[in-house]
């Protein structure tokens, strides 16, 4: 006698809540949106905590952390969305960091530097994806590391721009009667309220119908063809939204550290990005965050405890356990533990 299975049930013809959830957590949109975003704002409030009552070098680390992560976030819009490689998210924080260095020792006030720092990155960010979307896989990742490469000796052939090997120091401009630099409250402040902004919209964009189209270019860009998207487009605009955070990113790290030299940004720092999205996880902001976090503050914090030759391999193997700890990175660890069982309680 044969037997059929039974079909799932489905509520208004959908599949069951635990399979929305799992599906949610698998790609980072759909059902737990609110979750995330109450999540984001709950990381928020422990790192404000924490930085408001440790010492400087504390906050100083974190603001640091929460300045890689904006530009995780946008890396991983590329690795998350696309599947493609980047190893220039260093080189886009350059172009943010130099021009508002540029900028600032002209006397430009901070909203124009701002401005200026969005107009560059996005034209700059524009440039290079046009390019580069032409390729895919392996030739991506080796065109973006000459990229990230060659910045550094870009930096010194620009010198009256960068101050080449010197180095140049950053105007810190003054709101008030504060000194926005990388020791002050405000600063904190600041970039962890820009970071939940951008990741809430990031959130937004990637639950609406752009997010779905993306997912289908970078998982099936045959299909996506067929259904009548345009790729080369929508994956322009993905790395123009990267070079964006990037950019964004830098001028947050120019305020902090109140002097650029080339050698910050060299490959090292980028692929230091890519291994921070990859273990916090590509789909998720607060992935991102633990991975901007887990990038920024984990080695010069490892310091007091172990030898300074050792660091790098503390380092190493941190983030060797957290990648092995799930394809998915941190991020989907934590929104397993916490979002998830959550809202399939709420569908009982």
């Amino acid at each position: 006698m044969s037997t059929t299975r039974a079909a799932p049930a489905t509520t208004n013809g959908r599949p069951p809540r635990d399979e929305r959830v799992a599906a949610s957590i698998r790609t980072g949109r759909g059902i737990l949106l609110p979750g995330r975003i109450l999540l984001l704002v709950l990381v928020a409030i422990v790192v404000l905590i924490a930085g408001m009552t440790g010492d400087n070098p504390l906050k100083y680390s974190l603001i640091i952390g929460t300045i890689y992560a904006i530009a995780i976030l946008g890396n991983n819009a590329i690795t998350g969305t696309l599947g493609e490689i980047n190893l220039a998210a260093g080189a886009f924080m350059a172009i943010g960091a130099y021009t508002a260095s540029y900028t600032l020792s002209r006397g430009w006030g901070l909203a124009t530097v701002v401005l200026a720092v969005i107009v560059v990155s996005l034209l700059l960010g524009l440039l290079i994806a046009i390019p580069t979307v032409r390729l895919s896989g392996l030739f991506t990742a080796l065109a973006t590391f000459a990229l990230a490469y060659a910045v550094p000796d870009l930096a010194l052939a620009l010198s009256s721009i960068t101050g080449g090997d010197a180095g140049t120091a950053i105007t810190p401009p003054i709101i008030g009667d504060t000194l926005i630099d990388g020791s002050a409250t405000e600063l904190l402040i600041a970039v962890v309220v820009l970071f939940v902004v951008l990741a809430a919209v990031n959130l937004w964009l990637f639950s609406r119908s752009i997010g779905s189209r993306l997912l289908t270019v970078g998982e099936a860009p045959h299909a996506a063809r067929s259904f009548g998207l345009r790729p080369s487009l929508l994956k322009i605009a993905v790395w123009t939204w990267a070079a964006l955070l990037g950019g964004i990113a830098g001028l947050c790290y120019a305020l902090a550290v109140g002097f650029l030299n080339p050698t910050v940004f060299t490959v090292f720092l980028s692929i230091s990005l890519l291994a921070g999205g990859l273990v916090g996880g590509s789909r998720s902001v607060v992935g991102a965050w633990l991975g901007g976090l887990l990038v920024g503050t984990l080695p010069p914090n490892i310091q007091s405890v172990v030898p300074a030759s050792s660091t790098g391999i503390v380092f190493g193997v941190v983030l060797l356990a957290a990648l092995l700890a799930g394809s998915g990175g941190l991020g989907q660890l934590l929104e397993r533990g916490t979002i998830a069982p959550l809202m399939r309680r709420k569908g009982r």
